[in-house]
């Protein structure tokens, strides 16, 4: 039935056969692949990617949340970087963990992930409080939290996330076993039907082959063939992109196709009119002489060299010539200008970095294959080494302390794996003779020469690591100055006003607790009426410390003090504030108010008392004075306080010695009182009463004196006047006694006869003669009383 078909036809019957079978088996094989593929699909979309979901949340919440409290009580971390590190983990979990809800879940699945919701909440719980810690920067409540249950063993949430990895893996097995059994099956039948297909075409095709010879003899008649591929070749020649052209044994073009006379600049006809050697000038002919005549038929030259296009420029090509057994020689020429620019930007771009790291003053780093493959002088230097005893070494024992080398191996790791692109730690490093230093390693991940690498630089922060230890002991005494200051203390945010720290002595003052002070608004301690002020007393830019005076603060009592406010602007973990002392200065502005009265009254009696009061310093300058002083100085002296000089300079000549005399002497303790008298232009004397007084300290050293002047001249008056006036009283009592010694002389004998009459007239009492002589004595008595009245009013007789 064969026979009846042509070659051709018996050909195309072989095709189709063949293109039946291979589409049968493709149809059959493309079902249970579609099969694996779905599984396949399942086991990425359902598995694959909910393990990754379910990592990224394992290992957000075990690396950037549960370690943070730790490390920010450690000061590896500062309390803002470990808050954005909390928030970003925190949107990453919640970020992979919705996704991974809306994938399938089996139905041990569904259950696990409710469990797990449960301890997630908690987990969620743990790091809003580790967060507003954070925020806060309480260091106490920090030390408090990092001591909870949670830090006692592995979180609750980190074990149901590992038992739905797990899971995850436990299904994607299942997944692999159904393929793997999809696979075997479909295998061993394809073997089948391939054998009874391949079977079938065997014999088909060898039938086919012997009517095939007979085709040979008009193949042969088919020369028409050759020369269409021959007119394909040429088609192909002229079309290619890059240049080709053909010589002779003689070096002379025999053929070029289009993009050869568009690289050398000539036309065809010139070209095929022109030797090779034209292309190239003497002094290229010197350096790349031409090597055609050598070659042996058959052989391949490839080179680069320098050409000369028509209009002189000197251009860059590569040559992939081969020698027929005519010597003719076919060349594929391409332009290579180009790459050899960026072959040279490229050597320059590696020179400028071997030139920049070598001199750099950052240490730079390549790791290759967990080795140095390059290291710049810094990063040796800084280790004590030189680059080449670095260079084929492990990093992490050359150059890490063996307590930072768990932590740096990891990091390297992290790396290798993919899992993170670059890395940024602090790590105690370990130099040549042994001596520990401290270094700030920066290092990324990246593919070079088909190779994980990791470049990165370092830099040496040994000095910055001990002036942080200084700078932690001079905190420690700044806190222990700031808590034991017996001033009241603040530090107040000037953003919102909040009370940052406070001491007892300021607590105390006020009476509320430093719990109840801080981070409360500082107006609580002014009074309403006094906010805006206070507002804009904030609002000011300060520098140094400024002495706001007297401000009326309330205690938590309601009680008005008094203080005064001595405050600074400075900067406090990166906040702008102010570091005030309020000093209670109520009592203080009482007192000065009682001595104010008090210096009024005294003013008020020294200015209405009769007496110059004045106040003498060592060197008798006059330092107080009442207005009558300010009166006697101005008359007796013509010396006015207020035009300077000492009041020991006005005085007359004759007295400053004696004055000096009396002031030594009161310099040396003592009090001293006198009379002086001056003398008036009148005629007349001014007499005063001066008494000085020493002024000492409580160390009794002699600080000044006071000088107080009495005006005694109506009292001298008046004691001179009592004096004439005695004077007088002597001379009238003299005068009285000898009118009282002379009457009482002439009285005696009148009173003598009256005693003796008186006797006589007890014996006869009607003797007249008697009566008469006692008449005329007492006559005489009476004239004597009269006398003496005359005497008593006698112009000689002054009182």
């Amino acid at each position: 039935m064969l026979n009846k078909f042509s070659a051709s036809a018996k050909l195309y019957l072989l095709l189709f056969i063949t293109a039946v079978s291979i589409i049968a088996l493709g149809l059959y094989g493309i079902s249970d692949l579609e099969e694996m593929n779905q599984n396949t699909q399942k086991l990425y979309a359902d598995r694959v990617l909910p393990f990754e979901q379910l990592s990224n949340v394992r290992f957000a919440y075990t690396t950037e949340i549960l370690p943070m409290a730790q490390k920010v009580a450690n000061r590896t971390l500062s309390f803002s970087d470990a808050a954005k590190r909390v928030k970003q983990a925190e949107e990453t979990i919640n970020y992979n963990w919705g996704r991974y809800r809306k994938t399938y879940l089996t139905r041990e699945e569904a259950l696990l992930v409710k469990q797990t919701e449960l301890t997630k909440q908690k987990a969620d719980e743990q790091y809003a409080e580790l967060l507003i810690l954070l925020t806060k920067k309480d260091n106490n409540a920090l030390e408090k939290f990092i001591q909870n249950e949670n830090y006692a063993g592995t979180a609750p949430f980190t074990v149901n996330l590992t038992h739905l990895m797990k899971l995850q893996v436990k299904v994607g097995k299942q997944l692999f076993t159904e393929n793997n059994k999809i696979y075997h099956t479909t295998s061993g039948r394809f073997i089948i039907l391939i054998s009874v297909f391949l079977a079938i075409a065997l014999l088909l095709s060898l039938y086919i082959i012997k009517n095939v010879k007979t085709l040979i003899t008009s193949t042969l008649k088919a020369n028409y063939i050759i020369k269409a591929s021959e007119e394909k070749y040429y088609s192909l020649f002229e079309q290619a992109s890059d240049a080709i052209y053909v010589v002779n044994f003689k070096g002379y073009f025999t053929q070029v196709n289009n993009s050869m006379c568009q690289v050398s600049g000539y036309s065809r006809e010139e070209l095929l009119t022109m030797n090779i050697a034209g292309l190239f000038n003497e002094e290229l002919l010197k350096i790349y002489p031409l090597q055609y005549m050598a070659a042996k038929p058959g052989d391949s030259v490839i080179a680069e060299r320098k050409m000369v296009r028509k209009d002189g420029a000197i251009i860059d090509i590569e040559i992939n010539g081969k020698k027929f057994a005519d010597d003719r020689i076919l060349v594929i020429l391409r332009d290579i200008t180009a790459r050899k620019a960026m072959e040279a930007e490229l050597t320059n771009a590696e020179l400028k970095f071997r030139t920049l790291a070598d001199k750099s003053m950052v240490g730079i780093y390549i790791v290759q294959k967990g080795k140095f493959v390059y290291v710049n002088p810094r990063f040796a230097e800084v280790f004590g080494y030189e680059p080449s005893e670095l260079i084929g070494r492990e990093p992490v024992e050359a150059i890490v302390h063996p307590n930072y080398q768990a932590t740096a191996n990891e990091n390297i790791r992290l790396r290798i794996a993919g899992e993170v692109d670059s890395v940024h730690y602090e790590a105690m490093g370990k130099m040549k003779d042994g001596s520990a230093n401290w270094v700030e390693f920066y290092g990324s991940r990246t593919i070079f020469e088909d190779e994980p690498t990791i470049i990165g630089s370092m830099i040496d922060i040994t000095e910055r690591k001990i002036a942080e230890e200084e700078l932690k002991v001079s905190e420690k005494k700044y806190k222990l100055l700031f808590e034991s200051n017996p001033v009241p203390l603040w530090i107040i945010s000037k953003e919102d006003l909040s009370i940052m720290a406070v001491n007892e002595a300021a607590s105390n003052l006020y009476g509320y607790t430093k719990e109840e002070l801080l981070n409360t608004s500082v107006k609580q301690l002014r009074p309403k009426e006094d906010w805006n002020l206070q507002l804009l007393s904030y609002q000011k830019q300060i520098t140094g410390a400024v002495d706001f005076g007297v401000v009326k603060h309330l205690k938590k009592d309601g009680t008005v003090i008094y203080v005064n406010i001595i405050s600074e602007d400075i900067l406090f973990e990166g906040r702008p504030v102010r570091i005030s002392s309020t000093a209670d200065v109520t009592e203080k502005l009482k007192a000065e108010e009682l001595l104010k009265k008090s210096e009024a009254n005294l003013q008020t009696i020294l200015n209405t008392t009769d007496t110059a009061y004045a106040l003498l310093d060592r060197h008798l300058n006059v330092l107080e004075y009442n207005d009558i002083a300010l009166v006697s100085a101005k008359r007796e002296f013509n010396f006015d306080p207020q035009n300077g000089g000492k009041l020991f300079d006005h005085l007359p000549a004759e007295r400053r010695a004696e004055f000096s005399g009396y002031i030594n002497n009161v310099f040396k303790g003592n009090t001293i009182s006198y009379e002086v008298t001056y003398d008036q232009p009148d005629g007349g004397d001014i007499w005063y009463y001066v008494k000085m007084f020493p002024i000492s300290n409580k160390e009794n050293e002699i600080l000044g004196l006071v000088l107080a002047i009495s005006d005694i001249t109506e009292r001298k008056h008046a004691e001179q006047s009592l004096q004439q006036a005695y004077e007088r009283i002597k001379t009238n009592i003299g005068f009285i006694r000898g009118m009282i010694w002379k009457q009482s002389h002439i009285l005696r004998s009148p009173l003598a006869n009256l005693k003796g009459l008186i006797t006589i007239l007890q014996t006869d009492p009607d003797d007249q003669e008697i009566l008469a002589h006692i008449k005329t004595e007492l006559d005489r008595m009476d004239a004597v009383f009269i006398e003496m009245a005359q005497d008593s009013s006698a112009d000689d007789m002054n009182y």
